[in-house]
């Protein structure tokens, strides 16, 4: 898979309180070092990942977002290709 980051990883949205809308993009990738779960504020939904193990979530761009632990990162991604 490639990938084009856009912005540098955002870090530390860990819990409802540091929820952000990741530079207001539609493709983040999230990686984190720990199983963590991935929450959509805005859309009330949420999702695990697995650790050491990538994933591409799509969103809306004023979905805010944020993870349950500091070891999560998310980066504003162009769509992937491959």
């Amino acid at each position: 898979m490639q990938i084009k980051p856009l912005t540098a990883k955002v870090n530390n949205i860990n819990t409802a309180s540091n929820r952000s809308k990741v530079s207001r993009a539609n493709v983040l990738y999230i990686m984190g070092t720990a199983a963590d779960t991935i929450t959509n504020h805005t859309q009330s939904t949420s999702f695990q990942i697995a650790p050491n193990s990538p994933i591409i979530m799509m969103k809306d761009a004023d979905d805010e977002v944020y993870s349950g632990a500091t070891t999560t990162h998310f980066t504003s991604i162009e769509f992937p290709r491959g």
